[in-house]
């Protein structure tokens, strides 16, 4: 069985795209965060624009994942908080803490979800 192999240097741009054309892409935008989590990219500027852009439209995302790839984004209460991407449900519900989100995300999460 052939073992599937990253190339670090493609997982923030493939990151970007399930981001931008999250319609259009059929991945698991979380475990796709997870591999950069892992290969340790998390600080690419591409990483942080696409989760910046996540965060933005992260309501549109889990309203549109059942249509668009057939399953609904769950929250994976199993991980830790610092795995943010686990817990997007919480995050659009303004229920996850502001310091456990990487310093790039905060003032938006602040703006967007804190009421």
């Amino acid at each position: 069985m052939a073992v599937k192999v990253y190339s670090k240097e493609a997982l923030a741009p493939d990151y970007r795209t399930m981001v931008l054309e999250f319609e259009n892409v059929p991945f698991d935008l979380q475990k796709q965060r997870e591999l950069i989590y892992e290969y340790g990219v998390e600080d690419d500027e591409i990483t942080k624009m696409a989760d910046k852009f996540l965060l933005i439209d992260l309501d549109h995302f889990l309203k549109n994942s059942p249509k668009w790839h057939g399953f609904k984004i769950e929250d994976d209460p199993n991980q830790p908080l610092e795995k943010w991407w686990w817990h997007l449900n919480k995050i659009a519900k303004g229920e996850f803490p502001v310091e456990k989100l990487p310093e790039h995300l905060r003032d938006i999460y602040r703006e967007m979800y804190l009421r």
